[in-house]
């Protein structure tokens, strides 16, 4: 029986039915009856700028540097120098060719530490810096951290570079490629030693006494010079979260001066080892990256210098065994660092002389343990805060440090306008000294730790950092202002002939100050187009103040040069050659000059002004290359070869290195010694497979 209520649901259920075939049944129609609603419209181009700058920045100052970027760089006799790189980056410091040492915002080289994944590196560099290190294609970026702005830096005051190899990636065929030029060959290969694992092999040698050897004698000096690099790393992926890497680095140098005018024969050998193991976790969900590394790193130098009847040996080394455990959660950043340094300082060992003490090598065992936590909070939108604090242990012989060094950082960051603040406040202690007779960056400059009669330095330093893109991330601009106090600094005073005396003790030539690093750094880098590069204008002052008579007040360091303009281009062409350009120019660096000279008993003696209140000769530098790409038979087994042409020093500019005292006509003067005054050109031939 039909009611009233069951004719109302019935009504209700055909009413929702055919609002369900209106809704579904409108797109059909239309779809079946186009010309209704179709409209023509203008043609569209989409187009957006694609950021291939192989040069990344942050707000926090911290730049990274693609490897695959250097190989248009210019190469001095076929080697791109990769430290030479990193010094044109804004507050690294210009070296002279015969100085390969790393100056970071002010500080000296021993403040800084080079590391190859983490891994400490001692007095790294090819015959006194002007030849290239590392081999650049063994190794997938660098990065550059002017500052000790988080906790789980390492115990140094100064800045830090790593080198990283590429442990993410696993070669799935054989490749590789090798360089071959007139002072040396390199070449690295990449071998699949599994579906998950493979290992690369790379191996520099010289032979620039072959082609050169007039080119590396200087007036009153000829030199015999080699050395070599080699690297292993192999890596394997246990599974999807575990990974297993080891890796190794050699290198050695030796070289012999014979010395004219002094009828003095000086060698030198030194090299460095370092071989670590890492492992690496994350969890499924990517909230946890752990990693563990256990290493060995060594620097040891042998020199020997020999005068007629006169000889005399400065062995010295530190050898480091260690440990590091880092663990990133989410907010958090935690770890422990351990290190075990044997160190031997320089002590002579002398025969041929009035001198008869018997001198003994000095060795410095010693333990350093640290353990640290960064921590990271969103105060807004924009702002975050960084707060971290490191826990320091130095254990010696009778006596132990301990220091307690925090660090913030307020971040801004605009995802809209791409604005990047920050300012961090540190403090960092450091256990390590780093000091020699010498200036240039020899070998002879050796390292030894804080004792009972030397304390720890430390540093206390604010940084103000900025970057923004510019033009639609086109171009970015950053910046960075800096003022750094550093403490218990440590210098060598005293000469070579300081050996030859009785009873000879280093810590009798140490002198104690303080010191302050201040400036200011300007980058200007092209990311887009066939253009790429950067820019950049530092102005920086690096004043010590050492208890020592001619030192008083407050002084430039030998290091500090007040202005530098470093310009690094490449362009690239879309045919089969890509030129570039580097060009650096830069403050002359401090020295002390004679104020007179005069005469007793035939033996010459010189009054000296004011303590380094004069400088060199500006520097200046400009070098050139371009890569041409040959043919090649598609398929065959070298995908890409060509030849490499760089000229070095193309202004012929005569750089200064250092000063020297001469007798001519009977006068006494002081002359400019400078190195390279012609350009260099090379070429070189390389090939990838």
């Amino acid at each position: 029986m039909i009611t009233k209520k069951w004719l109302i649901d019935f009504k209700k259920r055909i009413l929702i039915i055919l609002l369900f075939l209106l809704v579904h049944l409108v797109p059909l129609f239309s779809q079946a009856e186009p010309d209704d609603l179709v409209y023509s419209l203008d043609t569209v181009d989409i187009s957006a700028s694609k950021n291939i700058s192989p040069l990344r920045g942050s707000g926090t100052g911290q730049i990274i540097l693609d490897m695959d970027y250097l190989e248009s760089l210019p190469k001095f006799m076929g080697n791109t120098d990769p430290l030479g790189v990193a010094r044109m980056l804004p507050g690294v410091r210009t070296s002279n060719e015969y100085d390969g040492r790393l100056n970071i915002d002010g500080g000296g080289n021993g403040h800084n530490v080079l590391s190859l994944s983490g891994v400490p590196l001692y007095n790294v560099n090819h015959l006194l810096g002007f030849f290239s290190t590392f081999i650049p294609s063994h190794y997938e970026s660098m990065s550059l951290s002017r500052a000790p702005i988080t906790a789980q830096s390492p115990n140094r005051i100064g800045g830090e570079l790593v080198f990283h190899p590429a442990e993410d990636s696993i070669a799935g065929t054989l490749s590789g490629e090798l360089s071959v030029g007139l002072l040396s060959t390199q070449g690295t290969v990449k071998i699949p030693t599994g579906r998950h694992s493979s290992l690369t092999l790379s191996l520099r040698d010289s032979y620039i006494n072959l082609l050169y050897s007039k080119w590396l004698n200087t007036e009153d000096l000829n030199m015999n010079y080699s050395f070599f690099d080699s690297n292993v790393t192999w890596t394997c992926h246990l599974n999807d979260r575990n990974t297993l890497t080891a890796d190794a680095y050699w290198g050695s140098d030796k070289v012999k001066f014979d010395v004219d005018t002094y009828l003095a024969d000086i060698g030198f050998k030194w090299g460095n080892n370092a071989e670590a193991l890492h492992w690496t976790h994350k969890n499924r969900a990517g909230t946890l990256f752990l990693k563990q590394t256990l290493f060995r790193t060594e620097h040891h130098n042998r020199f020997e210098i020999r005068h007629e009847d006169l000889s005399m040996n400065m062995p010295t080394g530190i050898t480091d065994y260690g440990y590091m455990l880092k663990m990133d959660y989410k907010q958090l950043s935690m770890g422990i660092d351990a290190l075990s340094h044997n160190t031997q300082i320089q002590s002579p060992v002398i025969a041929g002389t009035y001198n008869a003490t018997e001198m003994k090598p000095v060795r410095q065992n010693n333990c350093e343990c640290s353990a640290y936590v960064d921590y990271t909070r969103s105060l807004s939108e924009c702002f975050s805060l960084s707060l971290g604090v490191r826990g320091n242990c130095f254990f010696m012989d009778k006596r132990s440090f301990r220091s307690v060094d925090p660090s913030m950082t307020i971040a801004y960051h605009n995802d809209d306008n791409g604005w990047d603040v920050s300012l961090n406040l540190t403090q960092r202690h450091q256990y390590l000294f780093q000091t020699g007779v010498t200036d240039y960056g020899l070998p002879i400059e050796f390292w030894f730790t804080a004792d009972k009669n030397h304390e720890p330095q430390y540093m206390r330093g604010l940084t103000l950092s900025g970057s923004v893109p510019l033009f639609n991330g086109g171009y970015s601009l950053s910046t960075s202002v800096y003022y750094r106090l550093l403490y218990n600094q440590l210098d060598y005073y005293g000469s070579l002939m300081d050996f030859l005396s009785t009873d000879y003790s280093l810590y009798d030539h140490l002198i104690k100050g303080e010191g302050r690093n201040y400036g200011v750094d300007v980058m200007l880098t092209k990311n887009t187009g066939n253009l790429l590069g950067w820019i950049s204008y530092s102005y920086g002052r690096a004043l010590r103040n050492f208890s020592a008579a001619g030192m008083e007040g407050w002084y430039p360091a030998r290091h500090e040069r007040r202005h530098e303009l470093d310009l690094l281009l490449t362009y690239k062409t879309g045919k089969r050659w890509e030129p570039s350009c580097t060009f650096v120019a830069a403050d002359g660096t401090p020295f002390t000059a004679p104020e007179y000279f005069y005469l007793i008993n035939y033996n010459v003696f010189a009054k000296y002004g004011e303590y380094n209140a004069y400088r060199l000769r500006p520097y200046m530098r400009m070098d050139l290359s371009v890569n041409i790409e040959l043919n090649h038979r598609n398929g065959s087994f070298i995908k890409e070869h060509g030849l490499s042409v760089s000229a070095y020093n193309v202004l012929c500019r005569n750089n200064d290195i250092s000063y020297q005292m001469k007798i001519y006509d009977d006068k006494i003067y002081y002359s400019h010694i400078s190195f390279v005054s012609t350009v260099l050109p090379t070429i070189s031939y390389y090939c990838k497979f």
